[in-house]
């Protein structure tokens, strides 16, 4: 045999199935299972609080939703899902055209001054009450950005 050829065999028995290790300790064992690979941590979505003061007895439209390129024309559709009810009112969305309220810093303000097309919110007490209500909402837009947003509402 020649001795070029001596450590390319030993590579080959290491990769021959079923055949232990050499590093084996134990070569009548089966080998131990690979270690787990550790879950990845769930990503955590932010949450934006909404705060809203409705009249007693009125339904009240409290958030519009939509989003904007820079040249103000939609991105596509904004979805919302109600993650809790409302305890003490209906909740309900529809879509509308409405003026958009983007800080005065953004690059969208001057959107503010157009209507756009969106997801309108509408909270309307039950009858004769009067106090603080609270439900959650889970708002994506289109690009898949999305955020969580606890809305309380207080009822005059």
């Amino acid at each position: 045999m020649h001795s070029a050829s001596l450590p390319l065999l030993v590579l080959a028995a290491l990769l021959v199935p079923g055949r232990p290790a050499l590093s084996d300790p134990n070569p009548d064992q089966p080998p131990a299972a690979p270690p787990a690979v550790p879950a990845p941590a769930p990503q955590t979505i932010p949450n934006i609080p909404l705060l809203r003061v409705v009249p007693k007895g009125e339904a009240r439209h409290i958030a519009f939703y939509t989003a904007l390129n820079p040249d103000c024309s939609p991105i596509g559709p904004v979805v919302i899902r109600t993650l809790s009810q409302p305890r003490h009112g209906r909740l309900a969305f529809d879509m509308a055209e409405s003026f958009p309220r983007y800080a005065p810093g953004s690059p969208l303000a001057t959107c503010n001054s157009r209507k756009a097309q969106g997801q309108r919110m509408t909270y309307e007490p039950e009858d004769g009450f009067e106090g603080g209500d609270t439900f959650r909402i889970l708002v994506i837009n289109p690009d898949g950005i999305g955020y969580e947003s606890d809305v309380k509402v207080s009822v005059r």
